[in-house]
């Protein structure tokens, strides 16, 4: 969400840490330099339940949103080596874990595809008093963010994430005061085993006509694989501050352009806040607009601009909760959607939209759109859906990762139990995810493989400790601010 220094990280134990959320991946020298997961593997001992496993599970209902396949009634899904090994009727294996898939519906993980994460220690802070606002909260206590502060709003949002059946995320993380600040929120990222987009961006609070410091992000790029481990689940992006609204080339634009041949120079995905319709149209004016930049927002943008952004090949990314939250007004779904916009979903920022509910974004995504079209059949629920899942990850530029259950994609895959009064008898599914699940009906999560809520809990995340160490901090953060 966007409106029309330096300190020390806390050098807690991480190791101990680490351990508290069952990520056991973590040896050696758990005080490296600030943190860092210098000695990360990504990998987790066998006798840890946070590994890849070897999972048959029986007799389900598949939503795959593959198009070759479709829905699938009473089947089975293997899981091996991280992966989607097989699907089909009647499976076996000699060595598999066996799950009933009885009265649940396995869909993809979700996508989510813009998330401040950090803001998470904030949650619902942005009150409807006036002064107590969003911006005002953020802008308040963004610049009194300690990396320790970072690591754990970013922590929040991420087991939520998890607990949500939200997969993959788009962390937008525009409160980077420092290298230690980005190491932190990336650190949270790991240890929540989600896949990501860390998208590095400016401080809270910093002048637009101060440059961007791009050491910091020089020194993520050359460490990556030492910061996210060596798997695949992490990317590195570029949250651009964009070009400004003023018609004119004035110190701001181009302080922007730099910054975006920067990015562009290492070869970074790139997303940019275009909410107002002049800012809009000054990133369509200039030309940079291509495949590489995805949008966020585009609250005012009109049918022209919304054209020229499908034609450069710019996905936009829509966060309706939060957007209709801070009184922006409705979002022009109806003209993304004619003008054949590839839209992904977003939380935005608990701080504002109060949880990470994807089944409730899909819902008001829906619903939005019918009533701007006068029309119950404008839309249909696999189509809101699509954006959740494989459209999400195409506007992310990983549908060849995730995003549907297709063999031989990585095994990011949500269970979601019918058994609940909210759930009532099962007719359409697809339907009935978009408009009636919730995520206390979410059983299981696996990641990359790896099981991450089985029986509906969080597997090896101590839940109290880290509420406990979070409520302290925010405490804290909210005395220094006042002494400021």
């Amino acid at each position: 969400m966007k409106k029309k220094q330096n300190t020390d990280f806390d050098r807690r134990d991480f190791l101990t840490k680490a351990v508290s959320l069952g990520v056991l991946g973590f040896a050696g020298n758990a005080s490296s330099s600030l943190g860092r997961p210098g000695s990360y593997t990504g990998q987790t001992p066998e006798n840890s339940p946070l590994r890849k496993g070897n999972y048959l599970i029986k007799g389900a209902y598949l939503i795959t949103m593959d198009p070759e396949h479709g829905e699938m009634e009473n089947h089975d899904i293997h899981i091996k080596g991280g992966k989607i090994a097989s699907i089909g009727k009647n499976l076996s294996t000699t060595d598999a874990e066996v799950i009933s898939g009885k009265d649940k519906i396995i869909m993809p993980g979700m996508i989510d595809t813009h998330w401040h994460m950090w803001t998470a220690l904030l949650k619902s802070m942005a009150t409807s008093k006036p002064g107590k606002g969003y911006f005002e909260t953020t802008s308040g206590l963004g610049p009194h963010f300690s990396p320790n502060d970072f690591y754990l709003g970013t922590l929040l949002a991420g087991i939520e994430a998890v607990n949500s059946g939200i997969t993959t995320v788009h962390d937008w993380s525009h409160n980077v005061r420092s290298l230690n600040h980005a190491e932190a929120g990336i650190k949270a990222l790991v240890e929540c085993g989600l896949r990501a987009r860390y998208s590095c961006g400016s401080a809270s609070g910093q002048d637009a006509e101060e440059p961007m410091d791009f050491d910091i992000i020089h020194n993520l790029k050359a460490n990556w694989k030492n910061l996210s481990g060596t798997s695949d689940l992490m990317h590195l992006g570029f949250a651009w501050r964009g070009l400004g609204g003023h018609p004119g080339i004035d110190s701001k634009t181009k302080i922007g352009l730099w910054e975006l041949e920067q990015a562009r120079n290492m070869d970074l995905p790139i997303s940019v806040h275009a909410s107002a319709g002049e800012v809009m149209e000054k990133l369509v004016k200039s030309g940079v607009l291509a495949p590489d930049i995805q949008l966020v927002h585009g609250m005012d943008a009109s049918t022209s601009q919304l054209e020229a952004m499908v034609a450069a090949g710019s996905p936009i990314s829509i966060s309706p909760y939060s957007e209709l939250r801070i009184g922006y007004g409705f979002p022009p779904l109806d003209k993304m959607l004619e003008a054949g916009a590839e839209i992904g979903l977003s939380v935005d920022t608990t701080t504002l939209s109060g949880n990470a509910d994807m089944f409730a974004i899909m819902k008001v995504f829906l619903n939005i759109v019918t009533a701007q079209t006068r029309d119950e059949f404008s839309i249909s629920a696999k189509r809101v859906m699509e954006m959740a899942t494989i459209e999400g990850a195409r506007t992310l530029g990983i549908e060849d990762q995730t995003g549907s259950l297709t063999v031989g994609k990585k095994a990011d895959i949500i269970m979601i139990s019918t058994h609940s009064p909210n759930m009532g008898i099962v007719h359409s599914p697809i339907d009935l995810i978009v408009e009636a699940a919730q995520p206390s009906n979410i059983d299981a999560v696996w990641i990359d493989g790896i099981l991450r809520k089985k029986d509906g809990k969080l597997i090896g995340v101590d839940e109290s400790s880290i509420y406990n160490e979070a409520k302290e901090a925010l405490n804290k953060l909210i005395k220094k601010a006042e002494n400021a």
